[in-house]
């Protein structure tokens, strides 16, 4: 995930869901229970489950 957003340019923040309780709550709060979850947007985020390089390609390009 971190080369794949890399390459595209993007800039990410990582969050360990094992060290960081925010971080873990919130996956729980969006209805997940296993990693990993990519979070793209703001306010109105699109959060992907697992590396699905056509949804995050789409998701991507939406914030252009």
């Amino acid at each position: 995930m971190k080369e794949f957003l890399s390459r595209a340019g993007r800039t990410f923040e990582v969050k360990n869901v094992d060290e960081d309780l925010d971080a873990y709550n919130d996956l729980i709060g969006r209805g997940f229970r296993a990693v990993p979850v990519t979070i793209i947007g703001g306010t109105a985020a699109i959060a992907i489950r697992g590396f699905v390089e056509e949804a995050l390609r789409a998701a991507l390009d939406g914030l252009a």
